[in-house]
């Protein structure tokens, strides 16, 4: 049967879980807030970047029109001197001049279409991604409103546990077990009480020994040979 001790200790065991918890909730907002600001960031950066990829794609493209015109105004030329050839040789020469000139405006035009293309696709997904960083913000000031407005019930809740975990202290008979306790308390919150089941430390599942079982039982406040921890019977 447990001591009225081992009773106390699992009653500030379980009070130092909640309050382990309470706080992990309380800095998951402003965590969770951070998080959701670093994504509304990269949203904002990829829109940069395809803002530059669409300027870049644009360039490109007046590049390209701007060689076709000048593939079509020598193809004029070459078709103008066609007309004057004065000898069947020339008249060979033009014709070969006009094919090839074809045949690079040709390809001038699909490269161009082509850009075209892809200026639709980028600003396609530049809306995409507007969207995206639209629906980011938005999530962004939901949470924000979810983690304020649960704040001050989440502050109660961790004085409250606060308050009874000072009071359910006590039980901790001063010296050095105290000190112990209090510097893994620190260090590992909840960690620093463990409960005994099956004759093993649930810190560390180390045996504890008969002797120290015993006096564990008779309401002794021991700690762990192993791991430090405070123990008491479950």
């Amino acid at each position: 049967m447990a001591s009225d001790l081992s009773i106390a200790l699992s009653q500030l065991h379980r009070l130092l879980v909640q309050l382990a918890e309470a706080e992990a909730a309380f800095a998951d907002g402003p965590q969770s807030i951070a998080v959701a600001e670093k994504q509304v960031t990269q949203a904002e950066q990829k829109i940069e970047e395809q803002k530059a990829a669409i300027k870049q794609t644009r360039k490109t493209a007046d590049e390209l029109n701007l060689k076709l015109k000048t593939k079509e105004a020598e193809l004029k030329k070459v078709q103008g001197q066609l007309n004057t050839a004065t000898s069947n040789k020339e008249f060979d020469i033009f014709k070969g001049q006009i094919a090839s000139i074809g045949s690079e405006r040709a390809e001038l035009e699909n490269a161009a279409f082509e850009a075209m293309e892809e200026i639709d696709a980028t600003q396609a997904k530049l809306k995409e991604l507007e969207a995206e960083l639209k629906s980011r913000r938005q999530a962004v000031q939901t949470l924000r409103a979810d983690v304020d407005a649960s704040r001050p019930g989440l502050e109660t809740t961790l004085e409250d546990l606060k308050t009874q975990i000072a009071v359910a202290e006590k039980v901790i008979p001063p010296g050095e077990g105290l000190s112990a306790y209090r510097r893994l308390r620190i260090a590992n919150g909840p960690g620093a009480l463990a409960g005994i089941e099956d004759d093993f430390c649930d810190g560390c599942n180390c045996r504890v020994t008969n002797q120290d079982l015993v006096r564990i039982r008779t309401g002794e406040f021991l700690r762990c040979r192993e791991c430090n921890r405070g123990l008491y019977v479950v």
